[in-house]
């Protein structure tokens, strides 16, 4: 997900700038390729990503975070942004691919 595309860029009705966890991103996408494993009540309030060990990191898991597992804001979600973003995400795939096929197998700069 990280692989430099901005969905937001050319869709802004797209609100989230990372990935979640059954957030809007993978809600959309699920809604786009298997709409019948996202649930009528996708309209769950938003839980904030957080970031309190800025700059380090502690493990959690979504329980301790929500009860019912999300992070994000699944109640944007929408097949439209689904297909957006599973483009966006193949195109990333895409270059990255194409730049290691090119890479010389020995240079420090890909």
């Amino acid at each position: 997900w990280s692989l430099g595309t901005r969905p937001w860029d050319e869709m802004p009705s797209i609100e989230q700038r990372e990935m979640g966890h059954a957030c809007e991103w993978e809600t959309s996408m699920i809604m786009r390729i298997a709409p019948q494993l996202v649930r009528d009540d996708v309209a769950l309030a938003e839980i904030p990503f957080g970031i309190p060990f800025l700059p380090a990191s502690r493990a959690w898991i979504t329980k301790e975070r929500s009860d019912r597992g999300h992070i994000g804001k699944p109640h944007l979600a929408t097949e439209e942004k689904g297909e957006h973003l599973l483009a966006c995400f193949a195109a990333d795939v895409r270059s990255l691919l194409h730049r290691m096929r090119k890479w010389d197998g020995h240079s420090w700069e890909g």
